[in-house]
């Protein structure tokens, strides 16, 4: 199979950047498989889980936030909020965070800050899940 290189950049930093075979990401449109050589496109990232494979075969899972994706026909770059690997999730904090954000949403808030929460609680929601779904390919 040929190769494509994958950037995937956060605000804080470069999160990835390596050679790769075969990449999914969550979009607005749904799952969006790439392989190298694929149409020019750009689409918006959803909270979600992108997997891609390496040129050695290893696998990788990485939960991600919001964003874009922009492909062409040798490189793929993923601009997003946050990315991080299910092993550098904590569970536990995340649980915590689901539920403060869970209780603001409760409050009468303003908008603004409803909408701030119910971002918070989807962070937190998909990298429980992330991980959760980590775990199950790991032990199949």
């Amino acid at each position: 199979m040929r190769a494509f290189t994958l950037e995937i950049l956060t605000p804080e930093k470069p999160f990835f950047r390596g050679e790769c075979v075969s990449l999914t990401v969550p979009t607005t449109e749904g799952m969006m498989g790439i392989m190298a050589g694929r149409a020019p496109i750009t689409a918006a990232v959803t909270e979600g889980a992108i997997t891609f494979e390496e040129e050695n075969g290893e696998r990788k899972i990485v939960a991600v936030s919001r964003g874009m994706v922009s492909v062409s026909s040798k490189r793929v770059r993923i601009l997003c909020g946050s990315a991080v690997y299910p092993e550098d999730i904590d569970a536990e904090r995340e649980r915590f965070r689901m539920q403060e954000a869970e209780s603001e949403m409760r409050k009468h808030l303003s908008h603004e800050e409803y909408m701030v929460s119910q971002l918070a609680f989807a962070k937190a929601f998909n990298r429980l899940k992330v991980k959760q779904y980590s775990a199950m390919q790991t032990n199949s």
